[in-house]
Formats: C-alpha cells, sequence, structure tokens
C-alpha cells in the first residue's frame, strides 16, 4: 500500500492536537469551566478534525440561526493578544488569551466592539491597509467571562453566517479539540 506525503502531515497535525490535552497531564475533569460563546443553542455545522479540502478543520463552526449579529461572548475572562482582519481565512477574528495558557479564537465576525472596532480602524488608515494582523499590548482589551466581544457574521472565506471557534494551546499555538471543553454543544 503506497501513502501520500501529503496525507501524512496534516494527519499527523490531526493526532498531535487530539493528544495535547493528555500529553499536558490534564484529564477532562481539570480544563477550565469556559461558557458558551453564544446566547443561542450551540448547533454544529462543522466539526474538530474534519477533512476539508486544503486542511483538517481546527475548530468547530457554530450555527447562527443563519443570521448574523448574534452577540458573541467571551468564554472565559481573558484579554486580546490579537486582531486579524483580512479578505479571506477566518475574515474578522478576535484571539483571546485565558489563565492556563489557553487562546480562544473567534472567526468571521461581523464587527468588534466599538473599542476595537476604533483600534481597527485607526491602523487600517494608519497603515493604509484593509487587511491587518494586530497585537495589541498585553491588557488593552480584557474581557471577562459571558462578556461580549463582538458579533457573529460571514466575512473571510466563509459559506454562510456562523461562528468558527476554537480553544489553543497558547504556548504552541496548536488548536485543541474543543469538544473536551464541555461546551454545551447540542
Amino acid at each position: 500500500m503506497k501513502i501520500h506525503m501529503p496525507f501524512l502531515i496534516p494527519l499527523g497535525f490531526f493526532f498531535i492536537s487530539q493528544a495535547t490535552c493528555h500529553v499536558s497531564g490534564q484529564s477532562n475533569n481539570l480544563l477550565p469551566d469556559f461558557a458558551s460563546p453564544l446566547e443561542i443553542p450551540l448547533l454544529l455545522s462543522g466539526n474538530y478534525g474534519e477533512i476539508r479540502s486544503t486542511h483538517f478543520h481546527a475548530g468547530i463552526d457554530i450555527k447562527t440561526d443563519q443570521a448574523e449579529g448574534k452577540k458573541v461572548l467571551s468564554v472565559g475572562d481573558g484579554y486580546v493578544i490579537r486582531v486579524n482582519v483580512q479578505g479571506g481565512g477566518y475574515g474578522n477574528a478576535l484571539y483571546v488569551a485565558h489563565p492556563g495558557g489557553y487562546v480562544s479564537v473567534y472567526g468571521h465576525l461581523r464587527e468588534f466592539t466599538p473599542e476595537i472596532t476604533q483600534y481597527v480602524k485607526e491602523n487600517q488608515y494608519t497603515r493604509k491597509s484593509f487587511e491587518l494582523d494586530l497585537f495589541p499590548e498585553p491588557k488593552r482589551f480584557n474581557f471577562k467571562k459571558g462578556e461580549m466581544i463582538g458579533y457573529s457574521g460571514n466575512t473571510g472565506s466563509s459559506t454562510g453566517p456562523h461562528l468558527h471557534f476554537e480553544i489553543r494551546d497558547q504556548r504552541s499555538s496548536v488548536p485543541l479539540n474543543v469538544l473536551y471543553f464541555h461546551l454545551p454543544i447540542i
């Protein structure tokens, strides 16, 4: 049987990220008590590790009732470490660092909170570029668990309104299986 190398690389990524929770010595009972990122029931349209045309899916896609503008909430206390704005990929995305070494990622947002939107606009005009990858100084934008961080949308490489959501290991940036974190997924 012949196995092609391009297949092995993404497959290795999938197994490494699946095992990360166990390698770090944490069991499911020791994981943080993250809240839901939306105020609506969490129904999935995409799952962690799904085979996509060019990659394995690194998070979950949460349905937003085929509508934009649902409040997106911080899953835990934390602060923004990255704001990414691009025409493709995750579109408008926020990365929030949490205690314990986790980062939550929120992709395809329609808009951010007013303070972050102002920060983005100032940088877009200063840099004369729509697309940005910003790393605000630590704790400039703080959020409490359950606090609104933006609104769901359909930006970037999205084929319909939804929230792309990930949890990553902060040190390695490796996406972890969100399903380990006991979110109230239906």
